[in-house]
């Protein structure tokens, strides 16, 4: 295993580094300081060049110029959380918001936003940051840390691990968008979910109403695995609009993926594991304002993005799961992603 770091522009006067994993597959990934950003996961093609199954930008500032989160990490908590405001241990408390009344994604000031301290450990890249209560507006300051590792058998790890000095919330995830195939779009790779139930979301906000909807017999069932294409053009006739959608994942072995993303007509595969009880799939219909790296200016559906997660805005919605950490405890989890080409 092969960890090298190197330059990749500045940020605001600030130098932006990037860690790179190298196996002896010749698979690689890479990650930025930038916002704790998956950068790459690079395998080997038939004609002897590389593909990059994730979407990625040219420069720094362009991860923070739009508000998709291009494979950014995501914390404190991912997903909405309603009008910013949760009770814990008898108190209210009062998020910073960034979507009209919601905080999404850890609000203005999440994970996302920083620039973290890199170094290398081993054959890890290990990004951390101190995060004060008064910058992000969480109660307690949290010491925060994102491990990226790399398999001989072509299985990406990114470990999250917090320890805060108060009682706070702790659901983190990576918003990343894949594209496994050689076209710019995605509606060619099919997608199984080991989910029964997805959320109810309000339509004015997308929060969750706190109900968990029986999927069978709907667009959302990808028990058996649906072409995205085909699934997205049902859901667009039935809502009016393409996937950005939670799936309650369905109790599973450690082992077991609680998704399957699949190109046929390149050969490869990307297989989700996470022990929590989340999935947000979400299908992009309109990129035109950005320009990408390997696809120059955005296309409709050009990637989907995964985000393995405990369900959000579980603290406000009794069944959705726990996501405090209390104070002077650290907690870890793990999402890992085995690629196959």
């Amino acid at each position: 295993m092969e960890v090298t770091k190197t330059n990749f522009g500045s940020y605001k006067g600030t130098p932006v580094e990037k860690y790179t994993i190298t196996n002896s597959n010749n698979v690689s990934i890479s990650a930025l300081t930038l916002g704790g950003a998956l950068y790459e996961f690079l395998v080997p093609t038939k004609d002897g060049g590389k593909k990059n199954l994730v979407i990625n930008f040219e420069s720094p500032e362009k991860y923070l110029d739009n508000p998709f989160y291009f494979c950014m990490a995501i914390g404190r908590t991912a997903g909405r959380t309603t009008k910013g405001t949760y009770t814990l241990n008898g108190k209210t408390v009062h998020l910073d918001t960034n979507e009209g009344e919601t905080t999404l994604h850890g609000g203005p000031n999440g994970f996302s936003s920083f620039l973290w301290e890199g170094a290398i450990d081993g054959d890890k890249i290990v990004l951390s940051k101190h995060i004060a209560s008064s910058h992000d507006s969480f109660p307690g300051d949290l010491d925060a840390k994102i491990e990226y590792s790399l398999s001989d058998d072509n299985e990406l790890t990114i470990k999250y691990t917090a320890e805060s000095t108060e009682d706070t919330l702790f659901n983190p995830t990576q918003h990343i968008y894949f594209n496994l195939g050689d076209t710019d779009n995605v509606k060619q790779h099919s997608l199984q979910i080991n989910a029964d139930k997805h959320l109810d979301l309000n339509k004015d906000d997308k929060t969750p109403t706190g109900k968990q909807l029986d999927v069978n017999s709907t667009v959302f069932d990808f028990n058996s695995a649906q072409e995205l294409g085909s699934a997205i053009e049902k859901k667009e006739s039935q809502t009016g609009s393409a996937f950005d959608d939670i799936f309650v994942i369905n109790d599973h072995q450690a082992d077991q993926p609680i998704a399957v993303l699949n190109d046929s007509a390149s050969g490869r595969k990307v297989s989700i594991k996470s022990a929590r009880n989340g999935l947000v799939v979400f299908t992009p219909d309109d990129l035109s304002s950005m320009s990408f790296k390997e696809y120059g200016t955005g296309k409709p559906y050009m990637g989907v993005a995964l985000e393995a997660q405990n369900l959000p805005d579980a603290v406000n919605h009794e069944g959705f799961g726990d996501i405090v950490l209390p104070a002077g405890k650290e907690k870890s989890y793990e999402i890992s992603y085995k690629a196959e080409f």
